[in-house]
């Protein structure tokens, strides 16, 4: 039950930061995770959908110990270097859908530009330790 709550405090003090950030926050991850749930039944679809809930996962046990780090997002989507290529790979061996592929490719795309942006708080917690995002 601990991970429940520290699920729920993490999105709740999500709610605190700057409205750029709580957008990207939430329209990241939240079609990622609906069209996981859409596609469970497909290995892409599953695969997406646990990389998001362990994303979160990570991320609120990041928060509870060094609130609004700025290792929040690079550590929290590092496993997405296995799933993106995996995704790739599936696409252009597989023969899925036009709406499971339109799905992958809009994952594949988020998860790129998440990709960057974490490069760079990489980078600022590299040169400056422990940065919390401005609130």
């Amino acid at each position: 039950m601990t991970v429940l709550k520290d699920l729920k405090i993490w999105f709740d003090a999500m709610g605190t930061l700057p409205w750029t950030i709580r957008l990207w926050a939430t329209f990241y991850p939240l079609p990622q995770v609906i069209g996981g749930l859409y596609f469970i039944q497909t290995a892409p679809g599953a695969v997406i959908l646990f990389g998001r809930i362990l994303s979160a996962i990570i991320a609120s046990q990041i928060h509870k110990r060094a609130p609004f780090s700025k290792l929040m997002g690079p550590l929290g989507h590092a496993h997405w270097l296995l799933i993106v290529p995996y995704l790739i790979y599936y696409l252009s061996t597989q023969d899925p859908s036009q709406p499971l592929s339109w799905f992958i490719i809009y994952v594949i795309g988020t998860t790129s530009i998440s990709g960057v942006i974490d490069v760079f708080e990489l980078r600022t917690y590299l040169k400056r330790g422990h940065v919390e995002y401005n609130r």
